[in-house]
């Protein structure tokens, strides 16, 4: 029993080890400066990061607005997750420049004193969004995959409705091959039966073409 815990602790820090963690750093605002905040990298595209971190804030309850220098602010608002104070929110995505499939998210955190939360300050705060971002890839994962499914779908829609299209035509074009065959037959039928009318003529005018010249042969002289 023991072996087996120690065994799952280690696949599970294994895979903690796999993903990307975060950390605390500072980013520039407008007009307040440097701020502390917490950020981690992830291998994703920002507005693949933008989306999934929407869906994040708006399951528990939460709508940002456009703010300056690329922030979106979520104002005097209440977030479990981060803790049960009253605080506002600022979450910023960066692309990275060297990779357009990369890109760092910034999440800070100020309370109604208008101070920017710190582990020295608020540790606990701090952790609780260390946590969130250490979660978040997943949610990009899913969202990343939820986009690719609906395309695919779409996708799919496409080429049933061609397929049903090529079967539709399949059906007029085997209509218009019955009745060409059909007219085939016909034409076939009237083209021998021509062909014996013209023998039988033939023979009219060659016998007319004898009689003829019998007839002129024995004219007197």
């Amino acid at each position: 029993m023991k072996k087996l815990i120690i065994t799952s602790a280690i696949l599970v820090s294994a895979l903690c080890a796999g993903r990307a963690q975060s950390y605390e750093t500072t980013v520039e605002m407008s007009k307040t400066g440097y701020q502390n905040a917490v950020a981690i990298d992830l291998p994703y595209k920002a507005d693949e990061i933008e989306k999934a971190l929407e869906k994040r804030f708006s399951a528990g309850g939460l709508k940002g607005k456009s703010a300056s220098k690329g922030f979106t602010e979520y104002k005097n608002v209440k977030f479990m997750e981060f803790g049960s104070e009253t605080m506002t929110i600022y979450t910023k995505v960066d692309k990275n420049k060297q990779n357009k499939n990369a890109a760092k998210v910034y999440i800070l955190v100020s309370l109604q004193d208008g101070q920017f939360c710190t582990s020295g300050t608020d540790d606990q705060i701090i952790k609780n969004v260390q946590k969130f971002e250490n979660r978040l890839e997943p949610y990009v994962e899913l969202h990343v995959t939820t986009i690719l499914l609906d395309k695919n779908v779409e996708d799919l829609k496409k080429a049933e409705k061609e397929l049903r299209n090529l079967q539709d035509d399949a059906v007029s074009l085997q209509k218009d091959k019955e009745k060409i065959l059909k007219k085939i037959e016909e034409n076939t039928e009237k083209t021998q039966n021509k062909q014996k009318e013209v023998e039988m003529k033939q023979q009219i005018v060659t016998e007319t073409q004898l009689n003829k010249s019998k007839q002129e042969a024995g004219l007197p002289k």
